[in-house]
């Protein structure tokens, strides 16, 4: 009887969470719950640092060497390496002692413009007025979109800043971003940058472009660099989904940011986050080929000592305070 007993007190596997950040800043639309304000980051990293272990990647990958994973440990990651990152999330996590690492798309270092899906959401969710009608050639096929009756007044702008993925789009404006969205996500930044610039000269439409909104520079990067609390990642050159291309195209890509990162001078890297958590056993070889120990996903999953580590998943952290951020991963660890 006290066997059995003992069978079903045992303690639970060891976990840990791996949290994906994209931005910390205050923005007018949000569908992809990709940015958290600053007021809302500083009271989550105090949170995260008062009720967990907050510890770099490379202890991570420390760890599934030596088969243990530490309790309720932590690790913050930030995508895509947005301006907003260094001017906001740097000092709040230098303040509080809080390692993290930031993945790299290294085409976009120091270029002062918009990433492609950024210019799409204001064209369709922010432009006061769009034509009727538009018309677009992606691969082989002719796609038509209207617009006839939907000026962006108050009450379509109110939808669109409400609306959150996955819920159905509120209005024909966001029906279409998500449409044209889905259809360039799989090609090649060339593609994707024709594409963009036949529906830019269409709408007419200047976004906003405040510094936040672009990709570090040089400078930045080598600042965050030199902090021992940072480390960097690699994230591609041009954010592909990698699963649609060729293992060439893979390659070049994972190859050429790892390299870029290298002539800067920066530390080994030893992780990639695959974007849009999109990969496939191509990109899995490409990476082991790179001698790139840790792979990180967009799936919402904990790491045990059994999860496979170049397929690591990731919890999205929304725009919440640090108390609710708290209670969302203790309901993680508890599972």
């Amino acid at each position: 009887m006290i066997s059995r007993i003992k069978k079903y007190l045992r303690p639970k596997e060891p976990k840990a969470i791996v949290l994906m950040y994209h931005r910390v800043c205050t923005i007018k639309t949000d569908p992809w719950q990709l940015a958290v304000n600053p007021t809302n980051f500083e009271t989550q990293i105090k949170a995260l640092k008062n009720n967990f272990h907050v510890l770099p990647v490379s202890d991570l990958m420390q760890q599934f060497k030596d088969g243990k994973i530490k309790p309720k440990s932590i690790y913050i990651t930030f995508d895509d390496a947005y301006r907003d990152n260094f001017t906001y999330a740097k000092p709040v996590l230098e303040t509080h002692g809080c390692p993290a690492t930031f993945f790299i798309p290294t085409h976009f270092v120091g270029q002062n413009e918009l990433f492609w899906w950024d210019e799409l959401e204001s064209i369709f969710l922010h432009a006061t007025k769009l034509p009727p009608n538009l018309t677009l050639s992606i691969g082989k096929k002719k796609y038509t979109f209207h617009f006839e009756g939907e000026p962006l007044n108050e009450e379509i702008r109110t939808k669109h800043q409400s609306w959150v993925w996955p819920a159905p789009p509120p209005t024909n404006r966001c029906k279409t971003y998500l449409e044209l969205w889905e259809l360039l996500k799989p090609l090649s930044l060339t593609e994707i940058s024709g594409i963009l610039e036949v529906i830019r000269k269409w709408a007419d439409h200047t976004p906003s472009q405040g510094p936040e909104n672009y990709p570090m520079n040089r400078g930045e990067l080598e600042n965050l660099a030199q902090n021992e609390l940072f480390s960097l990642g690699i994230h591609t050159m041009t954010h592909p989904a990698l699963a649609y291309h060729s293992t060439e195209f893979q390659t070049s890509e994972i190859t050429g940011s790892k390299n870029f990162l290298a002539a800067m001078g920066f530390p080994q890297i030893n992780a990639i986050a695959y974007p849009y958590g999109n990969h496939n056993d191509e990109t899995l070889s490409v990476v082991k080929q790179n001698n790139i120990p840790l792979g990180f996903t967009t799936e919402e999953a904990v790491i045990t000592r059994n999860s496979t580590p170049l397929r690591l998943g990731r919890i999205q952290v929304t725009n919440c305070s640090g108390p609710k951020l708290i209670e969302k991963l203790n309901y993680y660890f508890d599972l």
